[in-house]
């Protein structure tokens, strides 16, 4: 999967936060703890070019998004296999999340989710592990993950009701580990408190920025119902008809209710959260999504193994299918600067414009729109 990923990456970093990390993490270390600056993620930027500084950081950059996402699906099998899954499902499972166009798509750029999805996986084997075992250590790793996770995305914040459920639901054996726990927890989460401390920027801004209040605290039931028909349609070109799997996962009721309880969070964020790259906040419940599928594959032992392989194949023909069509044209009018409709159905970066190309032509665009 790491070769697929490398033979997919773009010339130059495209626009946007992929375009911002890479020039913060070329400046070195940046201290800002606010929502949108991922505190580890960026540092870890910081740091790998520090150690390489001979690397080009664009190259140097999405490599270590790739290595985390073939770390995260190395371990996705782990936690797959934890839960009773059988070795067939969960390597089909590992497939279908890595040549999935959203995760394919971000293993290849330089953002925070692969890493993201690392840790968050991290943390999901330990939670599964102490329910299993019931063995306390389980319980402190969780812990050290969890405050991991704040230091990577505020969104950790939505595993709030997994980590109570699972606290009351194991009250009797987790009483006297309780506090310290969720001390573990709050000592690597105030490390955030840091730059409010020095006076960087205020507390809220560790939790929010204005497009998150603009999206989810405004409620309009006709943006709702928009929102989660663009959800499911994001879900099904991510999975296509795997995700009918789903339907048979929710009959097997072992840890259900944990699923659950992680994932609709997340879920309910993705609709109230109703942006542009509302794709990428997907990716935490796209786990949860997995484990459902995964279990729904178990009784269907018979598919191929190789099933997953269709993805790619769908995503190039509906590329080159939709290319001659209205919505072809229109996506060229409008991301034709960044690569056209091959950049909006296509996962793989190589064909796409290097950064002179894409500002020239964004600059046609914006002054097409915006003459004046």
């Amino acid at each position: 999967m790491g070769i697929i990923y490398f033979l997919s990456i773009g010339k130059d970093p495209a626009l946007g936060d992929t375009l911002g990390f890479t020039i913060q993490g070329y400046q070195g270390f940046a201290f800002e703890s606010n929502a949108t600056n991922h505190f580890l993620f960026s540092n870890i930027l910081g740091l790998a070019h520090k150690i390489l500084p001979f690397i080009n950081v664009h190259i140097l950059f999405v490599c270590i998004c790739i290595i985390s996402g073939v770390l995260a699906l190395f371990y996705l099998r782990k936690l797959l296999l934890l839960l009773d899954i059988s070795e067939k499902s969960s390597l089909m499972c590992i497939m279908l999340l890595g040549l999935s166009f959203t995760f394919w798509r971000q293993a290849v750029i330089t953002e925070v989710y692969t890493f993201y999805l690392l840790f968050v996986i991290l943390f999901l084997i330990n939670v599964f592990k102490f329910l299993k075992e019931k063995d306390i250590k389980y319980f402190y790793y969780l812990s050290i993950f969890l405050g991991i996770l704040f230091l990577i995305h505020i969104q950790t914040i939505l595993f709030g009701p997994l980590y109570c459920f699972l606290l009351f639901k194991n009250f009797k054996l987790l009483k006297k580990h309780i506090i310290y726990g969720g001390l573990i927890t709050l000592i690597l989460f105030s490390i955030l408190l840091i730059p409010v401390a020095l006076g960087r920027h205020s507390l809220v801004a560790i939790f929010t920025d204005n497009a998150y209040e603009n999206s989810l605290f405004d409620y309009d039931p006709s943006t709702i119902f928009k929102s989660i028909i663009k959800n499911l349609g994001i879900l099904g070109y991510n999975f296509l008809f795997f995700s009918v799997f789903i339907f048979w996962g929710v009959r097997n009721k072992k840890y259900l209710s944990y699923v659950l309880f992680g994932a609709l969070p997340f879920l309910f964020f993705c609709i109230k959260h109703n942006v542009s790259d509302v794709h990428v906040f997907q990716l935490v419940p796209y786990i949860f999504i997995i484990i459902l599928i995964g279990q729904g594959l178990d009784r269907f032992p018979k598919l191929p193994l190789l099933l997953p392989v269709i993805l790619p194949i769908f995503y190039f023909a509906s590329f080159k299918i939709v290319q001659g069509t209205s919505i072809g044209k229109n996506f060229e009018k409008e991301k034709g600067f960044k690569g056209g409709t091959e950049y909006m159905l296509y996962p793989p970066l190589n064909n796409s414009p290097d950064l002179n190309s894409i500002l020239k032509n964004y600059k046609k665009v914006h002054y097409t729109r915006n003459p004046d």
